[in-house]
């Protein structure tokens, strides 16, 4: 049995276990360890026995969960005080070096912005999610012709489709146009997608307001179901508007309902405003039937069906003797498609994605960084002394960690607000260049991205000087001499490494977007740039009178207004982007057809827009509706359909008709700059008119000054006519251009900071070296090194430091440039001259960034430095 001695000293050990952590819990235990022992004592001066010494102790024993939760409030409030402790202080700290401190935050804030503002542009087109039911389901229906090109689909493949997947697929066709909303007197170009009754029920969403119906109203008129985006910004979010008339296009039309603001269409990056039935637009099936316009497909799968399958029975469908197009040689005319992005489309953008951000943030935070470990440097001995009077390594780490989230809660700020001006400009410039809304905002998804990148640039930043702080001996620190440090730091180093290679990829980028630019801007467009035109899309025509006549009434009457040489039209102005693209089917005895791109163009259009007519002659006012169909080929085309022979008189079947080839014109880019030439025909508009039609006026004065008395005739000539965006061809040009433009701005923006904080780092870094080493600079020169040596040993250390940065960036922006080549126009990706500018900019960067310090080290003093140690 026990001494009654040793069992209060057990239960003492017991209460010092039990208070383990806190120092008012280890001072709790002390006490009550000490009153244990002198109760022990007592106990046995009684001559108590060890039963009756177990039982005091054990009651003694039972005040300690008392005490023990005394304790751990008292440590929470210890706690609280300590971090507020903290964080005043580091505040002060942060506060003395301001210079600093500013240019760590500002760093940040720019890696934070930039990426989050990257990150915006890539949600809204590539990983923001689709808004409707199952879109795994959902397939794209294309349909090629014999030389594998594109063909878009009439309606008659509408109809007949729809007939054929009865009971199989739920299938919708759509177009998608630009119409006028008329409310109070104002117009508003709205984007207007007219779309199958079934749309809705297909994609499996419903209206946030009313009903997503497109069937006709009671009284007879027609539904259209509107965006919750247009709602808000023309209704002002009105929830009555169910039940109301709106005018489109001059036709009125009753609001079923209104979109939840998740949904924006089938294209998440391109928002739809309206909703409309194929039934009612422009004057339903009658007119479709007449028209033939073509139609964009999508197509609901049910679960287990063969995609390759369905294809073929909905190519039968459309393609033999009976049906509307003629069966292809060879291979099936349809394919499906997968319409929204899959997982692994979105994982693959990600990892195009991921280094380019992750690059960004490095280049910015690594500047942080170095900025944060020169100045733990600086405050060596301070931390030594601290240690010395009984502070530990964790809380000095822990200083650095508040200084750091200081910092970095600061630049993400600042950040949130870069990116915010960065999305609202570059949204403010593709609506008003491109006349798009692809839905660039600062929204709940972009902050996420933001406070992951806070989090990571907290981490970047913050890594190094803590780890500075964990390996800190106080005597070694105390003995420390300014004189003997140089840029030796191995973190320190391996930042600028990272951080120069960041900069030099991002600078080479530059260079070869600047050169796509440049090839992209040297392209001869097939018309004449430089001639004074203005440009006049034409939405919609009041006059009751064919579409052709209405035309030549209306380039009549601008051809009239002074300064004006001649006016003709088209039904699309080349370089005009996707949307509306025409295809035609183009065959050519003995040869397999072709699927051809197609413009319907006025008379005179050719020589008014400086188009070269190679062969035969341009098409003019004899062309009319009741003349022999002709056409006018391009140089492509004709060779591909003729050969060698002069095609002119020959004839082509285009869409089942016999056109009568009269002239050749130079090949020209249809769509877009970056596109391979593709083969073209040019037909009279009064041949085959198209609902689409642009005004073109030849100016003989500058053409924006003509803008305005041009419009104003053209409301003489047909009060009511609505058209949008008139413009120059310059603009129009500039217009084509934008991508390349924007590709190459952002990128030189970012290869320009790139360099600029590589180098505020780099100057960051010798400087404190130059400062650190006065004692040292100070002997070398009494002893009788001069100036030149002086400088040459700071420039050759500092180009020993950047120099593996190098190396590293060249050979991740090969990596980088071919993985994005598809993006440059004529452009090597692996072009010396734009690696070896590379590695000159960075040499001569650093060369830069230390000069300053290094003329400042030749005018050091001797005996003033050697009398200051």
């Amino acid at each position: 049995m026990k001494s009654p001695l040793a069992v209060i000293r057990q239960t003492a050990a017991r209460v010092r276990a039990v208070f383990r952590r806190g120092a008012a819990e280890r001072d709790m235990a002390a006490e009550m360890a000490a009153h244990l022992d002198l109760q022990a004592e007592e106990y046995r001066n009684r001559g108590m026995d060890a039963e009756e010494a177990r039982y005091a102790a054990r009651r003694q024993f039972g005040n300690v969960a008392s005490v023990q939760e005394r304790c751990r409030a008292q440590r929470g409030a210890v706690w609280i005080e300590l971090f507020l402790r903290d964080l005043r202080f580091a505040a002060r700290a942060l506060a003395k070096h301001r210079g600093a401190t500013v240019l760590a935050v500002l760093s940040i804030a720019l890696g934070i912005g930039l990426t989050t503002a990257l990150f915006g542009v890539a949600d809204a087109l590539i990983f923001r999610p689709y808004a409707f039911a199952r879109p795994e389901e959902v397939f794209a229906v294309n349909s090629r012709g014999d030389d594998q090109r594109i063909i878009g689909y009439g309606w008659r493949d509408v109809e007949d489709m729809t007939r054929e997947a009865a009971g199989a697929g739920d299938i919708v066709g759509y177009q998608r146009v630009m119409s006028i909303l008329a409310t109070d007197g104002e117009g508003e170009l709205v984007s207007t997608h007219i779309v199958t009754p079934n749309f809705f029920a297909m994609l499996g969403v419903r209206a946030a307001l009313g009903q997503a119906s497109l069937a006709a109203a009671d009284a007879g008129r027609p539904n259209v179901v509107v965006g919750h985006g247009l709602w808000r910004r023309r209704f002002g979010g009105d929830p009555a508007i169910v039940g109301k008339t709106i005018v489109l296009n001059s036709r009125p039309f009753t609001v079923a309902g209104v979109m939840p603001p998740t949904f924006k269409g089938l294209f998440n990056a391109i928002p739809c405003d309206v909703w409309t039935s194929t039934d009612s637009w422009p004057n339903g099936r009658r007119e479709r039937a007449a028209r033939d316009d073509q139609y964009e497909i999508v197509v609901r799968l049910p679960a287990g069906t063969v995609p390759a399958g369905f294809a073929a029975r909905l190519d039968a469908a459309i393609r033999g003797p009976a049906a509307h197009k003629p069966a292809p040689a060879g291979a099936a005319g349809t394919w499906l498609g997968p319409f929204a992005r899959t997982w692994q489309q979105k994982a693959f953008a990600s990892g195009g994605l991921l280094p380019v951000f992750g690059l960004l943030l490095l280049v910015a935070c690594a500047n942080a960084a170095q900025l944060r470990l020169a100045q733990a440097e600086a405050r060596k001995k301070e931390m030594g002394v601290r240690l010395a009077l009984g502070s530990s390594l964790w809380g000095l780490a822990r200083l650095q960690i508040i200084e750091t989230l200081l910092v970095s809660a600061a630049g993400a700020a600042g950040g949130l607000l870069v990116a915010r001006e960065a999305l609202d400009r570059l949204s403010a410039a593709v609506r008003s260049i491109v006349g798009l809304d692809f839905g660039l905002a600062l929204d709940w998804r972009a902050g996420a991205f933001a406070l992951a990148a806070t989090a990571c640039a907290s981490l970047l930043a913050g890594i190094a000087p803590v780890r500075h702080a964990l390996r800190l001996e106080v005597l070694d620190t105390l003995k420390s001499e300014e004189g003997t440090v140089r840029m030796k730091n191995r973190m320190q180093r391996l930042l600028l490494v990272g951080q120069t290679a960041a900069s030099v990829v991002f600078f080479g980028l530059a260079l070869l977007f600047l050169a796509s630019f440049r090839h992209a801007a040297a392209i001869w467009p097939g018309f004449d740039p430089g001639k004074s035109i203005v440009v006049i899309p034409v939405v919609n025509q009041g006059l009751r009178l064919p579409r052709p006549v209405w035309l030549e009434q209306a380039a009549e009457r601008l051809r009239t207004v002074p300064g004006v040489r001649d006016a003709t039209y088209a039904r699309r102005l080349p370089l005009s982007g996707n949307g509306g693209g025409l295809r035609l089917r183009v065959e050519v005895a003995g040869q397999a057809p072709l699927a051809v791109g197609a413009n319907m163009v006025g008379p005179n259009y050719f020589p008014v827009m400086g188009t070269k007519v190679l062969a035969g002659r341009p098409l003019g006012a004899d062309d009319r509706a009741n003349s022999t169909p002709a056409v006018v080929l391009s140089a492509l085309l004709a060779r591909q359909a003729f050969g060698e022979r002069n095609p002119i008189g020959e004839s082509v079947t285009i869409e089942g008709h016999l056109w009568q080839v009269v002239g050749v014109v130079e090949d020209a880019p249809a769509v877009n700059l970056h596109e391979d030439l593709q083969p073209l025909a040019y037909l009279p508009y009064a041949q085959l008119a198209n609902g689409d039609v642009t005004l073109i006026v030849d100016t003989a004065v500058a053409a924006g000054a003509l803008v305005r008395p041009l419009q104003e005739e053209l409301k003489r000539f047909d009060p009511d006519v609505v058209t949008f965006g008139a413009t120059t061809l310059r603009q129009h040009v500039d217009r084509a251009l934008f991508p390349d433009r924007l590709a190459a701005n952002g990128a030189t923006g970012l290869g320009v900071l790139g360099f600029l904080l590589t180098a505020a780092g780099l100057f960051g870094m010798v400087q404190f070296s130059v400062n650190r080493r006065t004692r040292e600079i100070g002997v070398r020169m009494a002893l009788g090194a001069g100036p030149d040596a002086i400088r040459r040993s700071i420039l050759g250390e500092s180009l020993r430091i950047v120099g593996p940065g190098i190396v590293a960036g060249l050979l991740l922006l090969a990596g980088v440039a071919w993985g994005v080549r598809s993006l440059f126009l004529d452009v090597n990706p692996l072009d010396p001259r734009a690696y070896g500018l590379c590695a000159v900019m960075a040499a001569a960067v650093s060369v830069l960034a230390a000069w300053l310090p290094a003329r400042r080290a030749t005018r050091i003093n001797p005996v003033e430095a050697l009398r200051a140690e």
